[in-house]
């Protein structure tokens, strides 16, 4: 049925590993075994945590059929999934939404906070196909830090800088300070990135200053994930980010007047950022 389709391939599935990011972000790791096909960098799940809700979240790293999904505690919901341990139960449906493109010969990706998880595939998915890839990992301060396993990759067409905020990692500044900072030394094909929709107007507007292709992850209030409730409506164009997104390149991006303005809560109401 069409709906079937639509509605995603629901699966009960057991964790069998949990990895503590930082003091507040948890990686829960579990096995899809019945998925028709591969999930793509930027392809997200809904995720049901029974007896609590249903909540979207990135894919971040995928190798079938394992498969994991980073956590930031930021309400109910995903505090009880973080507190979730091995054995214990969880149901995913999907996967939803549209994926990065690959692209790019050399590619500049910028993941802030919580922003890194559906990079984390990317990174692997461009350096599978000998791409070069430079990879600005940030944060506030060093406590919230996801590095993953990043520092071990040893490949010469891979490259790492970290940023925080407040110096007590890497480079004290902003990821877009260092993203202005390589852009003097390098000539990027494509930027890609995830976080704080603010920090990624602002990507977008050197993206556009300097002629380089861009894709973002946008973020918004998810029910459904399918399009059929519409809470993820983004300008009044009728887009959905769960079904049009949530990967947008800087084309729709600079046609968007909710992008770096406004978003949607639970109730539908537009809030401002």
């Amino acid at each position: 049925m069409e709906i079937d389709r639509l509605m995603g391939s629901a699966n009960s599935v057991q964790i069998i590993r949990t990895r503590k990011e930082t003091m507040t972000s948890t990686t829960l790791e579990f096995d899809l075994p019945n998925l028709n096909s591969d999930i793509k960098a930027g392809e997200f799940v809904m995720v049901w945590i029974p007896g609590v809700d249903e909540i979207p979240m990135s894919v971040s790293f995928w190798d079938t059929p394992r498969a994991s999904i980073t956590i930031k505690e930021v309400g109910d919901a995903t505090k009880h999934l973080s507190s979730l341990s091995v054995g214990d139960w969880i149901g995913i449906r999907g996967p939803f939404g549209n994926h990065f493109t690959l692209d790019a010969e050399k590619a500049l990706l910028v993941g802030g906070g919580i922003g890194i998880a559906p990079l984390q595939s990317l990174v692997y998915e461009l350096l599978d196909t000998e791409k070069e890839v430079h990879l600005i990992v940030g944060a506030k301060t060093k406590d919230e830090l996801i590095l993953y396993d990043f520092e071990e990759i040893a490949i010469d067409s891979f490259h790492l800088y970290i940023t925080t905020d407040d110096g007590t990692v890497g480079q004290k500044g902003f990821v877009t300070d260092k993203v202005k900072e390589l852009l003097e030394s390098y000539k990027f094909d494509k930027i890609y990135t995830c976080g704080p929709e603010m920090m990624m107007v602002t990507l977008l507007q050197i993206a556009r200053s300097y002629g380089i292709s861009f894709e973002a992850s946008l973020e918004r209030y998810m029910k459904c994930g399918c399009g059929i409730c519409g809470t993820c409506g983004i300008d009044s164009g009728g887009e959905l980010v769960c079904i049009d997104g949530p990967i947008f390149t800087g084309e729709k991006l600079n046609k968007m007047n909710d992008f770096g303005q406004s978003f949607r809560d639970s109730t539908g109401q537009k809030k401002e950022f």
